[in-house]
């Protein structure tokens, strides 16, 4: 099975350069949707990844059943033609980058070897990128698309993406507090939850404090200083319930031996804020 998928990521990825020598008539304004950096300016996500993080509220089981792109973010900008930066969840780096027609190379990307990009010029409407990765042996493949929330860079533009698809929305408070409406926005912002108003979700680094064991959320707030904490996230199987969970740290020195503590705050999606 991984060489029928090697065999077909590089038929795709012949198929996709050489598809332009059999329109011999093509006019000029058909040669400027092709992959350029006019055409790609602007920051692509890994909207497969965020598909996934949606389907199951997590990321740790986006990662485990299916695979971590090689970057979550690109930036292609007119300014810099010859480079791309990427973005992993913790760094920005940059690559040359190399065109022939919709494909795009990300020259020596993983220990000196190339990671290629089939551009989608032939879909009317909202294009999308592939990102073929054959660099393991195994050819993984990444849908992308270009971001329009407005972000300042290709990280926070993937963030943001991730944010609306693992917890966008409203939820029901339960327990304490029982009925307040509390929001995440795609932005990171908390409304309704007593003493925090921001949150982030972890990607990559030491913040998987247990491991494989939950998904961890930093949440604090803005108006003080120091306030941040960690804890574990969890839905139920529908997406619908959300349970956030204490972490204890058993030992300090080791960054990764927090265990799951008892609940902190539970939620119960709603379709709609109550007014």
């Amino acid at each position: 099975m991984k060489k029928i998928l090697y065999l077909v990521a590089f038929s795709t990825l012949a198929f996709a350069a050489c598809k332009q020598d059999s329109k011999s008539g093509s006019t000029a304004e058909a040669e400027n949707l092709h992959a350029s950096p006019k055409q790609l300016s602007g920051f692509w996500i890994a909207m497969d990844f965020c598909a996934r993080a949606n389907q199951y509220g997590s990321v740790l089981q986006a990662m485990n059943n299916g695979h971590v792109p090689y970057a979550y973010a690109i930036t292609f900008e007119t300014a810099n033609p010859d480079s791309c930066i990427c973005f992993n969840g913790f760094e920005t780096w940059s690559l040359p980058v190399k065109y022939n027609v919709d494909t795009v190379e990300l020259v020596g990307a993983k220990q000196g070897k190339s990671v290629f990009l089939v551009y989608n010029s032939q879909t009317q409407g909202e294009r999308d990128i592939t990102m073929f990765d054959v660099t393991s042996g195994t050819a993984l493949m990444d849908k992308f698309i270009k971001s329009k929330a407005g972000a300042k860079d290709g990280g926070k533009a993937f963030l943001i993406a991730l944010n609306h698809n693992v917890l966008d929305g409203f939820f029901s408070l339960q327990g304490k507090g029982a009925g307040s409406d509390v929001q995440f926005t795609p932005g990171g912002f908390i409304t309704g939850l007593k003493d925090y108003d921001r949150y982030e979700l972890c990607l990559a680094g030491d913040c998987f404090v247990t491991g494989d064991a939950i998904d961890v959320i930093t949440l604090s707030n803005s108006k003080k200083e120091n306030s941040e904490k960690m804890f574990g996230y969890r839905f139920d199987g529908q997406n619908e319930a959300l349970v956030f969970y204490n972490l204890i740290n058993k030992n300090p020195n080791e960054k990764a031996a927090y265990t799951i503590g008892n609940e902190a705050y539970k939620f119960v999606r709603k379709k709609q804020p109550t007014k």
